[in-house]
């Protein structure tokens, strides 16, 4: 009977253990995502571990290499919440609808413009970065055959999978970083261009 303490004790230490393992791993992965958003294609383990406050050792004690790691990073960076934002109700105007839709991706696009090049490198090297990034864009095309199911119901099928995916290729990451930095638009000129190609692509789809 005198046990009884000593054996509950360890029923909460994994717990508490738990908590801290949890803790150390989303430092390392702030700490990274950090010095990716910072520019960094490739942060190396000694600037993770500074940042993180924990040593290279305790890196590799969570991650069983850098590339586990970046991929857990990716993981972070692509899942910012994409809920729906620009479903707005058919029975909306088009305009209202196209703003909506134009606004969520460009936020959602500006946050994750820092490390883009990071995105892509990584994407080069691990297959499982790649199929995370395909992620966007199979639901960029669903989120906008959602938003604007009545009008591409409207149009034959041929024509409405030619228009849907035009829309999906203009409203992606990719577009996003041109128009900001190949082309040097503020964001809010870019969503003006967005905007613009968007209700071109409408028209078109109609007057033919």
């Amino acid at each position: 009977m005198e046990l009884e303490p000593s054996v509950q004790l360890p029923q909460v230490q994994p717990a508490a253990r738990g908590d801290r393992v949890a803790r150390t791993r989303e430092a390392i992965v702030s700490s990274t995502l950090s010095l990716a958003m910072a520019g960094e294609v490739a942060p190396i383990v000694r600037d993770i571990a500074k940042l993180a406050g924990v040593s290279a050792r305790t890196v590799f004690q969570h991650f069983a290499d850098t590339a586990e790691l970046y991929v857990a990073v990716l993981g972070r960076a692509l899942g910012v919440p994409a809920g729906g934002a620009d479903e707005a109700p058919a029975r909306r105007p088009l305009d209202e609808r196209i703003s909506t839709a134009v606004s969520s991706r460009a936020g959602r696009y500006e946050a994750l413009r820092p490390m883009w090049t990071f995105v892509q490198a990584l994407c080069r090297r691990s297959s499982e970065a790649a199929d995370k990034t395909t992620e966007i864009y199979t639901d960029n095309r669903n989120e906008i055959a959602r938003s604007f199911d009545h009008e591409l119901t409207a149009l034959p099928g041929e024509k409405r999978e030619h228009t849907l995916n035009a829309l999906a290729v203009v409203l992606a990451p990719e577009s996003w970083i041109v128009l900001r930095e190949r082309l040097g638009l503020t964001t809010d000129q870019a969503r003006d261009e967005w905007r613009f190609i968007v209700k071109s692509i409408f028209k078109d789809g109609a007057d033919r």
